[in-house]
């Protein structure tokens, strides 16, 4: 599993930690009750609070990516990947949406915006 931090990115840590985790599962690298590091070691991996990755594994284990076992450990739940790679592909639809809408609105004309894809 690979996780990376950006230290000066505006994104909290912990959703960083989650977005690494995420990404892990829906591409396969990590599967169904796959092991996953604990909250004072990979603090210490990644040389952030404990309460950081604490708020991770929380939040991913509300959502259903994780659960944890008393004493055991925590692990990669079964999820729907088709669904959840369709709700991320919406969401993200609707952010390019929207910034869209705030180039159209700065005076960036459609050409602009259409070159810019086809540069991407």
């Amino acid at each position: 599993m690979n996780i990376s931090i950006d230290y000066s990115s505006d994104l909290p840590m912990y959703e960083q930690i989650e977005a690494c985790i995420k990404a892990n599962i829906l591409c396969g690298k990590l599967e169904f009750n796959d092991t996953l590091p604990s909250v004072r070691q990979l603090a210490k991996e990644l040389n952030v609070s404990t309460i950081t990755t604490k708020r991770a594994y929380i939040d991913l284990e509300h959502e259903g990516f994780i659960y944890t076992v008393s004493g055991k450990g925590t692990f990669v739940n079964t999820v729907d990947i088709p669904k959840l790679l369709l709700e991320r592909n919406s969401k993200l639809i609707k952010e390019y949406k929207n910034m869209t809408l705030k180039l159209l609105e700065s005076g960036v004309t459609k050409e602009t915006i259409i070159k810019m894809i086809n540069l991407i």
